[in-house]
Parts: structure tokens; C-alpha cells; sequence
């Protein structure tokens, strides 16, 4: 059988077919290794402590979700050269004053990052007393009155340079 051979003095042997296999093999192997760790390293996969917990609360995040959408409130958030700016409405556009605002934000695929701030009134709106890198931010912003939630939202922002401005910073 000529055509296993690589030459007449050099055959093709069963040792050659065993090396060239695991050779294969290894190399998928190490290169689903260093994915996985890749990907485990940078993003924790936890978004809740306890799913089942949390799931318990589902209907009720809902029907605050309904509530909030149907109180006529609208909400702007904005950066100014990476400082958050938050601006809360209500029906006739008058900005509600006197809340406590606060913002929780954090990487998209990292928990590295996450942080949380306070937005301190100023004027209209509320703003935060640093100012956050360039990059990618999931910012989740709570105010309430006391004890009482009166508006939560998350949103994407994407800070692109320190002198940027917008809602969604491009």
C-alpha cells in the first residue's frame, strides 16, 4: 500500500497515525481551556444571589414596572464628560426635588468595576460627584421619597472620551 507511505524508507506507522491524533485533540483541548478560562475570568455570571428568591419577587417587579410607566414619569439620564446627570419629571415636565437618588453601575461583562454612587441635587437634576473612565456602563438608578421607591431604571451608556455629552454618549 503505496499510499501511506511518505516515502519508501519513512512509512506512515501506527505510532505517526497515534501522534497526529493526539496532537489534534490536544490542541482543541488546550484551546477550549484557555476559552473557558477566558471567558469565567472576566464575566462572574452571577446577576442575582439566590434565582430562586428573586423569582419569587418577579410578579411584583412587574407590577411596579406597570405602576411606574403608567404614573406619567419620565426620566432623563445623561453624562457630561462622564459625570451622570439624572433628571426626573413628572406629567406637566416639573423636576422632582428632594429625593434620594442613587446610581449602581458596573461593566457589561465584569463585575470588577461595579460600584455605587449617590446623585447629589443640583438644581433640576441630580448628579454624581465623580465622573466615570471611557467605556461601556450599565447604570441602574433608583430615586425614592423616604422609605418609597418612586423610580427605578436601567440603561446603557457608552462614554466614549471625558468630552462627550448624551443620553447614550455616540
Amino acid at each position: 500500500m503505496r499510499f501511506f507511505r511518505i516515502d519508501d524508507d519513512h512509512p506512515l506507522t501506527g505510532w505517526h497515525v497515534f501522534a497526529i491524533v493526539g496532537l489534534f485533540f490536544g490542541t482543541v483541548f488546550a484551546v477550549n481551556i484557555t476559552l473557558a478560562i477566558f471567558a469565567t475570568g472576566t464575566f462572574p455570571g452571577l446577576v442575582v444571589k439566590n434565582s430562586y428568591v428573586a423569582s419569587q419577587n418577579y410578579n411584583a417587579l412587574l407590577a411596579e414596572g406597570r405602576a411606574q410607566a403608567d404614573s406619567g414619569l419620565t426620566a432623563q439620564l445623561t453624562h457630561d464628560a462622564g459625570v451622570l446627570r439624572f433628571r426626573l419629571g413628572d406629567v406637566s415636565g416639573a423636576s422632582w426635588r428632594q429625593l434620594d437618588v442613587s446610581a449602581h453601575v458596573g461593566r457589561p461583562a465584569s463585575s470588577h468595576a461595579d460600584r455605587a454612587m449617590a446623585l447629589i441635587e443640583t438644581g433640576d437634576v441630580y448628579q454624581a460627584e465623580s465622573a466615570l473612565p471611557a467605556g461601556r456602563w450599565i447604570v441602574d438608578v433608583e430615586a425614592r421619597d423616604g422609605d418609597t421607591l418612586v423610580f427605578r431604571q436601567s440603561q446603557e451608556l457608552w462614554i466614549k472620551t471625558a468630552t462627550n455629552e448624551g443620553a447614550d454618549g455616540r
